[in-house]
């Protein structure tokens, strides 16, 4: 399946079953603003089983360190929100699937993706000075930004697109 170098190719069944999982989880967010636990635990079950299986106790290490990667990549920014732990299940379960090396490059992209969808949903909104100002005002007084436009955004969208991304590009 991989290993920890990140030259090895994912399995296209792994890669199916990635996509089909974050895809779910898109229209669950989208819809419901909920990431189920009965998608992301099994997984992340499937993703330590599927690694096991192919190779052995190192898949096991691999699916291992990419699940406890996946969730360590988010725990701060859900501590930091004080929100559902959902993003870090889905991420863990990503990374129980595709090892630790997918899913710091799912990780990268996923930012990325992250900050283009928040812009666009600021523009879309007319809210982008008035939060950018916000930003500014809080760090040119020292204090870590704030959110307080009451804006949520399913980060699935970000997530699906970041693991897109390192599929296409690092697999």
């Amino acid at each position: 399946m991989g290993d920890f170098t990140g030259s090895s190719t994912i399995n296209p069944a792994v890669q199916a079953v990635i996509l089909v999982v974050v895809a779910i989880a898109v229209l669950t967010d989208v819809r419901r603003r909920k990431i189920y636990n009965v998608l992301t635990f099994p997984a992340m079950a499937l993703g330590l089983t599927l690694n096991t299986v192919a190779d052995g106790a190192s898949g096991l290490l691999f699916a291992v360190a990419g699940l406890l990667l996946g969730g360590a990549l988010f725990i701060l920014p859900v501590a930091a929100m004080g929100r559902g732990a959902s993003d870090l299940k889905l991420l863990a379960a990503v990374g129980a699937l595709g090892g630790p090396i997918f899913v710091l490059w799912c990780a990268l992209f996923t930012t990325i993706a992250g900050g283009i969808f928040a812009v666009g949903v600021l523009l879309a909104r007319r809210r982008l000075l008035s939060v950018t100002a916000s930003i500014v005002l809080d760090l040119s007084v020292g204090h870590a930004p704030k959110a307080t436009s009451k804006i949520s955004l399913p980060y699935t969208v970000p997530i699906t697109a970041g693991a897109i991304a390192a599929l296409v590009l690092r697999s």
